[in-house]
């Protein structure tokens, strides 16, 4: 059995507790005892009990043709189950690919989220990066700019004159 999710098995089992094979805790009434007359004993009716333990009482050869009317009414008891377990897979797929096709959407949509939220974010980076452009470009205009260098003319050179050597008095 392929169970994709675990309300699935929950159903399945819910609906297996409502099939009398499969329920708990039944006991059947022990046999009446015999009248003294010679009819037939009835079957024991099954009730459902919190007893845990299954005890059954033995039918006579005589109940015989009951049980084949309670096994005709089990059969459509098991048909009515076996519909009604149909009815509710049914439902049950229904239901699960309406909410496979309600998680696509959202995928989809998270999806589209995420794109528009990287498009906006590359939009940003952009637009920072023109600004930060723009901040360069204003700061390069509003610097005043350097006044251009006068050439400064060379000076011809002066011949190296030696100084006059002054000579001391002779003493006359």
């Amino acid at each position: 059995m392929n169970l994709h999710n675990p309300v699935r098995a929950i159903g399945i089992a819910l609906s297996l507790l409502c099939i009398p094979v499969f329920a708990q805790n039944v006991t059947a009434k022990p046999a009446p005892a015999p009248a003294a007359t010679a009819a037939p004993a009835a079957a024991p009716e099954p009730i459902a009990t919190p007893a845990p333990a299954v005890t059954v009482m033995p039918a006579t050869t005589a109940a015989a043709p009951d049980t084949t009317a309670k096994s005709g009414d089990m059969s459509s008891q098991m048909a009515k189950m076996q519909s009604s377990m149909t009815e509710n897979m049914a439902k049950m797929e229904a239901a699960d690919a309406a909410m496979k096709a309600h998680m696509d959407t959202m995928k989809d949509g998270m999806k589209s989220d995420m794109e528009m939220k990287h498009s906006m974010i590359a939009q940003m980076q952009m637009m920072t990066d023109q600004i930060q452009q723009l901040n360069d470009r204003v700061t390069a205009l509003s610097t005043p700019a350097a006044p251009p260098a006068k050439p400064v003319k060379a000076k011809p050179a002066k011949p190296a004159v030696r100084p006059p050597i002054i000579l001391p008095a002779a003493h006359q």
